[in-house]
């Protein structure tokens, strides 16, 4: 059942459409991710289907390193060892390959059993917490590399927003007197672990690394949450070259998510890399060892409502002309390979989907689908 519109919807969505026919094309993978992919009890079957109907070529999977290795296995490598479930992924990259399309596989989510008992709780979730050996997760992206490369998964990506504490804790230190930023030297390892496990498995694989997310904090010696404040993207950028550090990737992934409507210009010292400002990751990355690597944008959405975790929102018109505009502007930047829509559907805590809670189509689908489906 599709989301009804009023006639001047339907207008301005079709319009913003066709608007884009002027820009040249460039080779870029479109994408969805849904949720509810990673969730056990869910038929990925459906929901696949959903996804390719809306024309996408490939879908962004959350590996969970936490559910599928309830308990430490003793042969980390081997996908068969016994401590490892890959009952559910099994079924989503079936279906993914059955429907065409590329399944790009997140690896992240630390198990209770992997996490470092030093790092108090807090207020985020046990699986924020970084491993206490990065070379348990490396193990355990050789095992999937082993178990998916065959099934015609190439693409992967180490990690997710290892740049705020939701994902990886403790984001800063307490070192004589001063916050010091430590997930950088946390990610790299990890970076480098699941690097070296998927190529050694899978030369032609292509690892993204970096998943920042699109916002942190100007001054971590002022932030009142310490260690659990954020880095900005263009400094984690700036902290991974250190002498050392420097993981390889084929990619960096990022999620510019919107903090205002679409603009041209961008006030200066901001706190955030979004859509209309990835000059500035694209600059911060050429001052570095990742000079001239491709951007892969691995999330990117406008909420239609208010939730707790992305307050912005604009309405469902509103959503489909902006999608419009995020297309023609990642068409018109040859840098930037993969653009994944997050999301598919609608949930709790999160409004950015192109189908509404109750799975009804909204203005955007049509225009996802349009652009999704364009030859290259």
């Amino acid at each position: 059942m599709r989301f009804p519109m009023r006639s001047t919807t339907a207008v301005a969505v079709a319009a913003a459409a066709l608007s884009l026919g002027a820009v040249p094309a460039t080779p870029l993978v479109v994408g969805i991710q849904d949720d509810r992919l990673a969730q056990p009890q869910v038929d990925p079957g459906p929901r696949i289907a959903q996804i390719a109907g809306a024309r996408a070529r490939m879908v962004r999977i959350d590996l969970r390193w936490d559910l599928v290795a309830l308990r430490r296995p003793a042969t980390a490598t081997d996908p068969a060892d016994p401590a490892y479930d890959w009952t559910h992924y099994d079924r989503v990259v079936a279906a993914s390959r059955a429907r065409g399309l590329r399944p790009l596989m997140v690896i992240w989510a630390t198990p209770a059993w992997a996490a470092d008992p030093a790092v108090p709780q807090g207020a985020f979730p046990a699986f924020s917490t970084r491993p206490l050996h990065p070379s348990d997760v490396g193990a355990f992206a050789t095992a999937a590399a082993r178990r998916y490369a065959p099934q015609g998964v190439m693409d992967w990506e180490s990690w997710n927003e290892p740049s705020i504490p939701l994902f990886l804790r403790p984001q800063y230190a307490r070192v004589r007197g001063r916050w010091v930023p430590v997930s950088p030297r946390t990610y790299s390892a990890i970076a480098k672990s699941v690097y070296r496990g998927i190529k050694s498995v899978s030369p032609r694989a292509r690892v993204a690394g970096g998943v920042t997310a699109p916002t942190g904090d100007l001054d971590p010696q002022a932030c009142p949450v310490q260690p659990d404040c954020r880095i900005r993207p263009q400094e984690f950028v700036r902290l991974l070259n250190a002498p050392g550090l420097r993981p390889p990737m084929d990619a960096w992934s990022h999620h510019p998510y919107p903090l205002r409507r679409p603009a041209d210009t961008t006030p200066p010292k901001r706190s955030y890399v979004d859509l209309y400002n990835l000059d500035e990751l694209f600059r911060a990355l050429d001052r570095t060892y990742l000079r001239g690597t491709p951007v892969w944008i691995t999330e990117f959405g406008f909420a239609t409502r208010r939730t707790s975790q992305y307050p912005f929102f604009v309405t469902p018109a509103e959503q489909a002309r902006y999608m419009a505009d995020a297309f023609r502007r990642m068409r018109a930047t040859p840098r930037v390979k993969v653009f994944i829509w997050y999301l598919l559907q609608d949930h709790a805590d999160w409004a950015s989907g192109i189908l509404d809670l109750q799975g009804k189509r909204k203005p955007a689908f049509a225009v996802f689908r349009a652009q999704a489906g364009r030859r290259r």
